[in-house]
C-alpha cells in the first residue's frame, strides 16, 4: 500500500491568509490611486485641447487659466489648487505646466505620494 501514498499539494491555511492579505493590500492601493490618475489624465487632455484650439493661440495667461479652470470643473475636478498651473508667455512661446502632488492615506500612518507633471508648449 506504500505506492498509494502521494505527497500533499497545495497551500496551508496560513499561506492562504498571507496571500489574501497581500492581494487585499494591492487592491486597496489601486482603489486609492486610480482616481488621482484619472483626474490627471483628464487635466492633461484639457491642456492638450487648449493647445490645439486656434482661438487661444494669442490669449493672455489670465484667460488661459480661466478656460482651464472652467474645463476641469466641467470634468468634475473640484479640489485642484490653481497655484499648481504655471502659464508663461515669453519669447513668442506659450507654456502651460501642470505640476502637483497628491497624498492619499492607505492605512494608519501609511500614505501614498503621487507626483504629476505635464507640460504643453506652443507658438
Amino acid at each position: 500500500m506504500q505506492y498509494l501514498k502521494r505527497p500533499q499539494q497545495g497551500l496551508t491555511i496560513t499561506s492562504w491568509i498571507f496571500l489574501i492579505a497581500i492581494t487585499l493590500f494591492f487592491v486597496l492601493l489601486g482603489v486609492k490611486m486610480v482616481p488621482s490618475y484619472l483626474e490627471f489624465h483628464s487635466m492633461s487632455e484639457v491642456l492638450e485641447s487648449i493647445k490645439e484650439d486656434p482661438k487661444y493661440r494669442q490669449a493672455p495667461p489670465k484667460q488661459l487659466r480661466k478656460i482651464f479652470n472652467r474645463r476641469i470643473d466641467i470634468n468634475g475636478i473640484y479640489d485642484f489648487d490653481p497655484k499648481n498651473l504655471k502659464i508663461d508667455r515669453s519669447k513668442g512661446k506659450t507654456s502651460m505646466v501642470l505640476d502637483y502632488e497628491v497624498r492619499k492615506p492607505v492605512a494608519g500612518n501609511v500614505e501614498v505620494l503621487m507626483t504629476f507633471h505635464k507640460e504643453v508648449d506652443w507658438k
